[in-house]
C-alpha cells in the first residue's frame, strides 16, 4: 500500500496543477469578456452619438428641401399669375 501513496500525491499535485490552470483560464475569459463589454458599450455610444448627428443632419436637409419646395410653389403661383394677367390684358 505503502507504493500507492507516491501516486497518489502524485495525482493530488497533477489535479492541483490541472485546477491552477482551469482557475487561471477562467479568469483569462473573464478579464477578455470584459474587456469586449468595454468595448461593446464605447461602440454602442459612438454608434448612438453617430445617429443623433445623422438625425441631425437630416433635420437640417429637410427643413432646406422644404424652404426649397416652398420656394418653387410661390415661383409656379407667379408665373402662373403673370401668364394670367398677360392674357387678360390681350
Amino acid at each position: 500500500m505503502q507504493g500507492n501513496i507516491p501516486m497518489a500525491n502524485d495525482q493530488i499535485e497533477e489535479i492541483k496543477e490541472i485546477l491552477k490552470e482551469v482557475k487561471n483560464e477562467q479568469q483569462n475569459l473573464s478579464n477578455q469578456t470584459q474587456k469586449n463589454f468595454e468595448i461593446i458599450v464605447r461602440k454602442l455610444m459612438k454608434m448612438q452619438e453617430y445617429n443623433e448627428i445623422s438625425d441631425m443632419t437630416n433635420q437640417v436637409f429637410e427643413m432646406r428641401l422644404s424652404n426649397i419646395e416652398d420656394f418653387l410653389f410661390q415661383l409656379d403661383k407667379y408665373i402662373y399669375n403673370k401668364k394670367n394677367r398677360k392674357e387678360k390684358q390681350k
